[in-house]
């Protein structure tokens, strides 16, 4: 059975390499204390602390996987074009549907000097299949069969076709660590105990939780040297405050530009909008009672008002969702008919307060009841869609409580996967170009169990069916169809209330700009696409 998915709480690729250039304010050239010669600094600031550096045990984007993308490197980059490039390999190629075969350059050090070895790539790319090892990726590389080496080369064995598996070596799940050093640090790795080492174009000089990392220029690093000496990655959660920094030129730019405050930070920064089809909304555990009960389920999404909370809380930054995959994802894949159709087909129940009473009066909770949601603290957007929901819902008669929680552990809820998850609010965006990824994540039940985001536990047998053959297709335009007939058959039985479809949203000094940025890849340095002028 296939176990290839992907999960990412908002992923980033900023992909193209840009000259160096002279800097002011924050963004500063910095003469050295020599006076020799001036070194070029970067702050870029982030709403939350980075648990370890280490992606086997801090699975998160862009904050986690932006810094982490500058110090490890990768086997391939994705770039703005759609297009896969070698890194760490200089080239490869899939040899049969099932094989892969990666030439790994002899020039690649990590950054203590000691040489990258096609060991240690065999190693990070086994390293997510020992269960004792407890890595959040596991799921990636489920579909491995073997991973061996001849010379410089490492091949790959998948146990059945995979179309997306050429995308991986591109994830931040395939990040090339130093086995020795990992093997050596295993329960501190990544921590300010033990800091990483890759071979990435930057290395880590400092890493304080809760105040900031800062990463210095790996001078041994095989690829063109970045455009800055130093970067640092202070931590501010509190938006205005992240607002007033970038008014005053504390910082140079963030990742984190709340939509709601988007018309502020306009007038003090440069936005960049990205494409990402970002999806958010809320699944609903579909064993858990009440919401075992078909009429609870649509009762909540009949008093959902997407329009609403995308009018006034995402105004030009997204638009109402209707299923995970927005229909851009099928652009190029389906006809402009067949993609209507099909959206045409959901099941979509739009806000009506009478029919949501009238199906709660049809369930076995009609007077309504309580319930919690466990929210993020540091995601703005989770914070004001639950609070939406709060509102239309106790309209209803349904109480909901919101318990504000550091995300981290509130995301553990998710994969640990406990028997009453309730309802849960969720953001996400596909790894790769690929319809069939989310609607696997969300909707296979193999990813109704630990490690995986099938938080409804959807379990229908005939979806499985869909989306296996969607995933294992060498034709794209059967691949979509396929992942679009299991949207539409999951939605009949409504194990998620979509909310929005919306971009990746940053902000630059004024006068400068990024580009070219999607959100396709998680391992190119995003500091190659700042662009100072």
């Amino acid at each position: 059975m296939k176990q290839v998915m992907f999960r990412r709480l908002l992923v980033l690729a900023l992909l193209c390499v840009l000259p160096l250039v002279s800097l002011s304010a924050a963004g500063r050239a910095e003469t050295g204390d020599d006076g020799g010669e001036e070194s070029l600094h970067l702050e870029w600031a982030v709403s939350t602390s980075p648990d370890t550096l280490f992606a086997p045990t801090y699975f998160n984007s862009p904050i986690g996987s932006g810094i982490m993308g500058l110090i490890y490197d990768n086997l391939l980059v994705y770039t703005g074009d759609n297009e896969l490039q070698e890194s760490l390999a200089v080239s490869w190629e899939a040899t049969s549907p099932t094989t892969y075969r990666y030439t790994v350059r002899e020039d690649a050090v990590f950054s203590d000097g000691t040489p990258v070895t096609v060991e240690d790539v065999a190693f990070s790319f086994r390293f997510h299949n020992d269960p004792n090892l407890g890595s959040r990726q596991a799921f990636l590389f489920e579909d491995v069969v073997s991973v061996t080496t001849e010379g410089n080369d490492v091949i790959i064995e998948l146990a059945e076709p995979d179309s997306s598996w050429k995308f991986i070596p591109t994830h931040m799940g395939a990040y090339i660590l130093k086995q020795s050093h990992v093997e050596a640090n295993f329960d501190s790795y990544g921590t300010p105990e033990t800091l990483p080492i890759g071979s990435g174009p930057y290395m880590v000089e400092e890493f304080v939780p809760d105040s900031h990392v800062s990463l210095v220029r790996n001078p041994r690093y095989w690829g063109d040297p970045p455009p800055f000496d130093t970067i640092r990655f202070p931590v501010i959660p509190d938006d205005q405050t992240r607002l007033l920094a970038m008014r005053s030129g504390e910082i140079d730019g963030t990742f984190n530009v709340p939509p709601g405050a988007l018309q502020q930070w306009d007038q003090v920064a440069e936005i960049v909008q990205a494409t990402a089809f970002i999806f958010r909304g809320l699944t609903i555990d579909m064993e858990d009672d009440p919401f075992d009960n078909i009429h609870v389920r649509r009762a909540l999404y009949y008093a959902t008002d997407r329009e609403s909370i995308v009018a006034g809380l995402f105004a030009g930054t997204a638009v109402a969702a209707t299923t995970l995959d927005p229909p851009e994802m099928f652009e190029g894949v389906l006809s402009d008919a067949e993609v209507e159709q099909g959206y045409g087909d959901l099941a979509v129940f739009e806000f009506d307060l009478d029919r949501a009473r009238q199906e709660l009066a049809q369930s076995k909770v009609p007077n309504g009841f309580s319930m919690t949601i466990n929210v993020p603290d540091g995601s703005q957007a989770a914070i004001d869609i639950t609070q939406a929901v709060q509102e239309t819902w106790g309209q209803i008669g349904v109480d909901v409580d919101l318990n504000l929680m550091p995300g981290g552990p509130r995301f553990q809820l998710i994969l640990d996967h406990g028997p009453s998850l309730g309802v849960q609010i969720i953001g996400n965006l596909p790894d790769v170009p690929d319809p069939a990824i989310l609607p696997y994540q969300y909707y296979h039940s193999s990813q109704a169990a630990r490690n995986g985001n099938n938080s409804s536990k959807l379990k229908d047998p005939d979806i499985d069916e869909l989306l296996d053959a969607a995933l294992t297709a060498t034709d794209p335009a059967e691949s979509a169809r396929l992942s679009l007939q299991a949207q539409i058959e999951a939605s009949q039985q409504v194990p998620i209330i979509p909310v929005l479809w919306s971009d990746f949203i940053f902000a630059v000094r004024d006068g400068w700009s990024m580009g070219p940025i999607n959100g396709s890849s998680v391992s190119n340095t995003f500091v190659r696409a700042i662009n100072p002028r």
